[in-house]
């Protein structure tokens, strides 16, 4: 059997249910959770955690946008399995995690798994319960900021 790859949609499938699971009930729709998810994996360059969990590559800043269509893959694989469902909003969809979804949580008990955990709760906390135009604006602002040279 082969292991799928690092940045594939299996990967991050995993953490979207680690993310909804840390949402506590909360439902997100894709945006925030694209945007929780980039921000927890490069939480020490937001100054929220510190160290990052995927390091600090030259180019982990134009990831975000490339995440988009692995993030929509991977919601679309988690509702065909049943792991989370959604409901409609005034913006479109917003997700939750069903208990199919908190038993695979349970299962994940690695230390990157329990990191990431820690670093979404920081993440939703900190942007007040994931508020979309907090996180934007600071992933644009450190975007810039590591596109004019300066450290992120």
């Amino acid at each position: 059997m082969n292991t799928p790859a690092l940045g594939s949609t299996f990967e991050i499938s995993l953490r979207i249910l680690l993310l909804l699971n840390e949402a506590h009930g909360a439902t997100l729709d894709e945006q925030q959770i694209g945007a929780v998810d980039f921000i927890s994996v490069y939480a020490a360059d937001f100054g929220l955690l510190d160290e990052n969990l995927h390091g600090y590559s030259n180019y982990r800043f134009s990831e975000y946008p490339a995440r988009k269509l692995l993030v929509s893959s991977a919601l679309k694989g988690l509702l065909l399995d049943g792991n989370i469902r959604f409901q409609p909003a005034p913006t479109g969809y917003k997700y939750f995690i069903t208990c199919a979804g908190k038993s695979i949580c349970k299962k994940l008990t690695s230390n990157y798994a329990n990191e990431y955990r820690i670093a979404v709760q920081t993440v939703i906390k900190s942007f007040d319960n994931a508020n979309t135009e907090l996180m934007l604006r600071e992933i644009s602002r450190l975007t810039i900021q590591s596109l004019e040279g300066g450290q992120a």
